[in-house]
Order: C-alpha cells, then structure tokens, then sequence
C-alpha cells in the first residue's frame, strides 16, 4: 500500500500530496522471500525488528501475545503500527521502503543464524525432519499448536526454544501449548484413574433374573 502525506509548497502557499513510498505487512515481505508468517516475524525477531508484546484480544475481554515492530524501529522510520477501526480487526505492523531495505541486508544472515541452530543439534535435526514429513501426509493445514503437540509426543527431551526455532512460534506461544498439552494429559489421566460407577445390582452383589 502506497502511503502520502501532505506538504506545503512555500512558493505557491498550497498544500501538496508527497508519496512516502509503498509500504508493505510483515506477512507480504515474508511472502517475497518465500517464507511464511510465522518464520517471517521469528526472522524479524531474531533481528530485534519486532518484539512480543500483550495486547488486547479481538473480543476486548482478555490479552494475547503478538509480536509488534518495536517503537524504536517506528521512531526510525522501517515502519508503522497499524491499528484498523473495524471491529474485529487485528492490528497489524507494516513495513516503510527503509525498513524493507533494512531487512533485506540482514535477511539471509539471520536465516542462515537461525538454521545453524537447529543443525547444530542433531535431536532438533531430526524433529524438524519427522515434523516436515507429519505436515506434508496431512490433507489440510497444521496448526501451531499441533506442531508443537507433535514435537513434545515425539520429542520429549526437545527444548523449549528448540521448538521455538523450528516453529517459527514466540516463547511465549510455545510455552502455552506445552502446558495446556500438559493440563489436558493430567485431566485426561485423573478422568481414567476414577473407578467406574456402579449399577444398583452390582452394589448388593446381585443380578437380576427373570422367574
């Protein structure tokens, strides 16, 4: 999207329109590169460009983590915080002419820092290697939270930030997941460890029979 401001022409004392160049979502840029949202914003991330922040829900009634661009980073002209009117709208960040730029000369070194992470370590080698195959024998799209469901079943002893890299998810987000993974195991083996209910000919040890 292409934004304009307005400056004033000294000479003939009226108002002019000045482009500001074509801004473009966080979402877009990663689309240049061929990398989806989530890897898109943990690039940026890793890059310091965007940082995770609570923010209010679509509903209003609770918060949730987003990863925003930095005030810094606006201040400095890469890029805008967005916030639509419509209700039901989520904020969103856009990135300036300069702040593509600014990527751009980053871009394939925070890929390259990020991967030499996983390759490092043969476990998370070997998790992302069997979490591409799970995602690629589904018929429909894998969630963030199956991801990270998968790598714990699979991988128990995978860290946190492990999973984290290979994602492409926050922290924080993956934290979640692995305690509400951990709460509903617990609920579901309480719910199993309860006796079952008896019937009333088998309290009195009886069994009905017809005469």
């Amino acid at each position: 999207m292409e934004y304009t401001t307005e400056v004033l022409d000294r000479a003939a004392g009226d108002l002019m329109t000045a482009s500001l160049g074509n801004y473009v979502t966080v979402t877009e840029y990663g689309a240049t590169k061929g990398v989806g949202p989530r890897q898109t914003r943990a690039i940026l991330s890793h890059l310091g460009l965007l940082h995770e922040e609570l923010e209010a829900s679509k509903s209003g009634r609770s918060r949730v983590a987003r990863r925003r661009i930095t005030l810094d980073a606006v201040k400095a002209g890469l890029g805008k915080r967005l916030y639509p009117g419509k209700p039901g709208s989520y904020p969103f960040d856009v990135l300036s002419p300069e702040g593509q730029a600014w990527v751009d000369q980053r871009w394939d070194e925070a890929a390259k820092s990020i991967k030499a992470k996983i390759v490092a370590n043969p476990m998370s080698m070997q998790a992302k290697a069997d979490l591409d195959r799970f995602k690629a024998s589904r018929g429909s799209e894998v969630s963030t939270q199956m991801e990270v469901c998968f790598l714990c079943d699979h991988f128990p002893d995978l860290p946190q930030v492990d999973i984290c890299r290979i994602t492409g998810a926050s922290p924080r987000m993956v934290s979640l997941y692995v305690n509400t993974r951990a709460d509903q195991i617990r609920a579901w083996k309480a719910w199993r460890a309860k006796p079952l209910p008896m019937t009333n000919a088998s309290a009195f040890g009886q069994t009905s029979s017809t005469p």
